[in-house]
């Protein structure tokens, strides 16, 4: 898990996706993220995300940059948060200051891998914003949240590997 990186925006395919691409593309990214047999993304999701209008639909059957954006982020916060709260949070990001969908996830993806870096490096978390707005609190807390459930579910594989 040390250095790990997740794709930035502008390595995200230039390509428009079909489903079937881009569950392969999402469980790709994440795979050394998830310690357990579990599934990151499937199809059903992926409909229910655009249903629920968490994500837009996509545009004859392709799935575009935003999408995979979405979804990658999505799935990171599905691990401690419900559908409710994640629509909340992705409001919130998607709606910091001046801010491009663009910014937003490379903020997030960024503040992601340094904070699951230092924790599995050094175990511990002193990545903060300095001089921080509400929205850079907040997904401070959410990030910290999800990387020391990360460490712990890797930990317990660890012992369970024993």
């Amino acid at each position: 898990m040390k250095d790990y990186t997740f794709p930035k925006w502008t390595e995200l395919p230039e390509i428009d996706l079909y489903m079937d691409q881009v569950i392969t593309y999402i469980n790709e990214k994440l795979k050394d993220t998830y310690f357990y047999d579990e599934k990151f993304i499937t199809k059903a999701m992926i409909n229910n995300y655009v249903k629920t209008g968490i994500v837009h639909p996509p545009v004859k059957k392709h799935y575009t940059k935003s999408h995979l954006a979405y979804f990658l982020v999505l799935t990171i916060l599905k691990r401690c948060y419900s559908m409710q709260q994640i629509t909340s949070l992705l409001h919130i990001y998607t709606n910091i200051k001046d801010s491009t969908i663009e910014q937003a996830y490379d903020l997030f993806i960024s503040r992601f891998e340094d904070s699951l870096n230092d924790v599995f490096k050094n175990n511990r978390n002193t990545i903060l914003f300095e001089n921080a707005n509400y929205e850079q609190k907040l997904m401070d807390n959410v990030i910290q949240c999800i990387i020391y459930k990360m460490h712990t579910e890797y930990t317990l594989k660890s012992y369970e590997i024993k």
